[in-house]
């Protein structure tokens, strides 16, 4: 099948949603699909799903009602004779008028967290424009139909996949921190990622243990607001701001423990990553932290929004060393039962295959 994903966000932006274009691009290529990324000239996104092999173009969506770009797509659409756009939220107006100009491919959309703000108007678009949606999580999807998604529109639940590599080296966090725990934390610096709420919790422990380290991996437009926190509060002995990386896997194995403390998410692939390679992983209750948990048994949740809870979290692994292994051991099993790129690919494609046999057969 040709398969054409629209994905377009900020050059530099490469986050838990771009990873997963990338991977699911790269997994159909690998079985005989004909697979194609588009997004904006020099992107993060074009970079990396080029590097794995898959065809990339140019596109640009800026509005919601940019006829320009959904008659460049509707064109691409034909030229390249696509059977399936799978569209972010954001681009699928433009993706959607595309597909009804062009050759009326099937068009779903993913949401990999919910909409926070303009729920009515993305309702809309997705009744006018998808053939289905596709989500990470359970409670994703209840949320949809919660805010009045008409049931016939098809939300499929399709849980990320990891690309497990046990022979990456972990990062020798002992080169620059000597003998301190290793509190790791991954995501962009911006206000839904709860960042603030750490280094509150970082303030509490730094008056009850000498031996920690805040390590934060992740770029973005909160990073000097944090800085100036980290500066008026003195915590510059332990926090460290490390910026972007790529890859992450060292940060993870390396670790001592991973903290999410993120005030809303999909399903969370840096925490998911660390169950995999086995650390003790701390995070907020949202959206699909119970589902990757398997509702607390193989991680410690905590409420959103509250330090406390963060810092209480961190002691409780710290001093109950058996507890946080076992945990952690049950975690590595389970996620790597359950969240492979193999069952994902599956289900992916199947999903896929069966959406256009039965657009086809409805023509």
């Amino acid at each position: 099948m040709k398969i054409l994903f629209i994905h377009t966000i900020g050059k530099n932006k490469y986050g838990g949603g771009e990873r997963w274009v990338v991977n699911a691009a790269a997994a159909l290529k690998n079985r005989g699909h004909e697979v194609f990324v588009g997004s904006k000239k020099n992107s993060k996104i074009l970079k990396e799903a080029s590097e794995k092999g898959v065809n990339t173009v140019n596109f640009n969506i800026l509005s919601d009602l940019s006829i320009y770009m959904a008659i460049k797509i509707s064109r691409f659409l034909k030229k390249h004779k696509i059977d399936v756009v799978i569209s972010k939220r954001r681009d699928l107006a433009v993706s959607g008028m595309a597909a009804k100009l062009g050759t009326h491919p099937v068009v779903l959309v993913r949401s990999g967290s919910p909409p926070q703000r303009s729920i009515k108007k993305h309702l809309f678009i997705i009744e006018k424009f998808s053939d289905g949606i596709i989500t990470n999580t359970k409670t994703i999807k209840d949320f949809y139909y919660l805010k009045g998604l008409n049931k016939k529109i098809d939300i499929n639940v399709i849980y990320n996949g990891l690309n497990i590599n046990d022979s990456v080296k972990a990062k020798n966090f002992k080169e620059d921190f000597g003998e301190k725990k290793i509190i790791l934390s991954v995501g962009r610096l911006s206000a839904e990622k709860g960042y603030n709420y750490l280094l509150e919790a970082a303030s509490i422990l730094k008056e009850k243990r000498n031996d920690l380290i805040f390590y934060i991996v992740g770029d973005g437009k909160l990073k000097e607001k944090l800085l100036y926190h980290v500066d008026k509060n003195k915590l510059n002995d332990i926090v460290y701001f490390a910026g972007y990386k790529e890859p992450i896997t060292p940060h993870l194995k390396g670790c001592d423990i991973f903290v999410l403390p993120s005030l809303y998410e999909g399903m969370p692939n840096s925490a998911m990553e660390a169950m995999a390679y086995g650390k003790p992983v701390i995070m907020t209750k949202v959206n699909g932290a119970e589902e990757l948990s398997d509702n607390g048994k193989h991680a410690f949740l905590i409420p959103p929004k509250d330090h406390n809870a963060i810092a209480n979290a961190i002691l409780s692994v710290l001093n109950d060393k058996e507890k946080s292994e076992k945990v952690a051991e049950d975690a590595k099993s389970f996620v790597r039962s359950k969240f492979t790129m193999s069952c994902m690919t599956d289900n992916l494609e199947n999903l896929i295959i069966n959406k256009y046999n039965a657009k086809k057969k409805n023509k």
